[in-house]
């Protein structure tokens, strides 16, 4: 929780720091940065020192969100399918970690997870050094509009309910898995990660279809239709085993990750370019910072009495988050 709090934490300031240095010089911070945090990881000794250097790896992870999908509303016209298309990346990220992670875990030792992670901040930083040109924006200087406008709040609160929903399932999702699904023939910390990494990847076609419908429909819209359908599926999944289980799993993946393109899109529709960078900042910091909540209380369920409860605390949040959601598609009608 507290790692996921910094994570969240941090994007506030480089939300503003990113308009004051520019993109390139961020994005190289949070390479080389977590490439050290990841190396110092690699030789803690004990649980505070890993602790301690893990939420330092957090810090630097939270420069990439403000600086990366700024750089990116910058250079399309197109935002909705370039913030699927990033996405997309993102989640191929995510899935393959759980299973890599789980595999050198279980064969070598945790270490070489960090030790893999260092490799690619290490060969990332070497590729933005070379290849990204800064670019500088023209709307910077005129643009007048105000940061917080009333759709605005309303969907930093859609995010950040919806944060506290996803931290809390996602994070416990591999153990999950592990207790449900018990009975396969696999290693246990293998049942957690491969089943994981399905969920992930049923994002893709999430994230696809996030991208397709944002530059066609209404994205208050969709926003309120996400977080209605989000409730029954957390709601029915923890009742079921097997491959019931699973399908039901990889149906909620996909709506879970539709809601990324969509919600990176409209921040990017309510505010100016010189905005952009705090508010993805401050998103992040709502829907990852406060949004480790979820982590935390969901550990508590976990630990106290089911892992059941935390998918039920979930689509409680999601309850919560219709309500700014009918209000937004209120005043978003009222606009246009």
């Amino acid at each position: 929780m507290i790692s996921n709090f910094f994570f969240g934490f941090g994007s506030l300031f480089s939300g503003y720091v990113e308009n004051r240095y520019g993109e390139k010089k961020l994005l190289l911070i949070f390479q080389i940065g977590s490439f050290f945090s990841c190396f110092f990881i690699i030789f803690s000794q004990s649980f505070i020192s890993f602790a301690f250097f893990h939420i330092l790896l957090c810090v630097f992870l939270s420069i990439y969100h403000p600086a990366g999908l700024t750089l990116i509303s910058r250079r399309t016209n197109y935002l909705s399918k370039a913030m699927s298309y990033h996405g997309i990346a993102g989640s191929l990220g995510l899935a393959f970690g759980p299973i890599l992670s789980s595999l050198l875990t279980t064969f070598i030792s945790w270490r070489y997870a960090y030790f893999l992670a260092m490799l690619i901040f290490l060969f990332l930083f070497f590729i933005t050094l070379i290849s990204l040109e800064v670019k500088t924006d023209k709307n910077i200087i005129t643009s007048k509009r105000k940061f917080f406008r009333k759709k605005l709040i309303l969907f930093y609160l859609i995010n950040c309910l919806a944060g506290i929903a996803f931290s809390s399932f996602l994070t416990y999702m591999p153990i999950f898995f592990t207790i449900k699904l018990i009975n396969l023939n696999f290693v246990p910390i293998l049942i957690g990660g491969v089943f994981t990494t399905l969920v992930l990847l049923a994002g893709i076609p999430g994230q696809l279809l996030g991208g397709f419908i944002g530059e066609k429909f209404k994205k208050s819209s969709i926003i309120m239709i996400l977080c209605i359908l989000h409730i029954p599926l957390l709601i029915i999944i923890p009742l079921l085993n097997g491959y019931f289980l699973i399908f039901y799993s990889l149906i909620l993946g996909f709506i879970n990750f539709i809601f990324q393109p969509i919600g990176n899109s409209i921040i990017a529709d309510y505010t100016s370019s010189n905005e952009r960078g705090f508010a993805y900042g401050f998103s992040f910091f709502l829907g990852f910072g406060i949004g480790s909540l979820g982590s935390g209380i969901g550990g508590i369920l976990l630990s106290n009495w089911n892992i059941s409860l935390v998918f039920y605390f979930a689509a409680c949040m999601m309850i919560l988050s219709i309500i700014p959601s009918l209000l937004l598609l209120k005043v978003d009608k009222k606009d246009n």
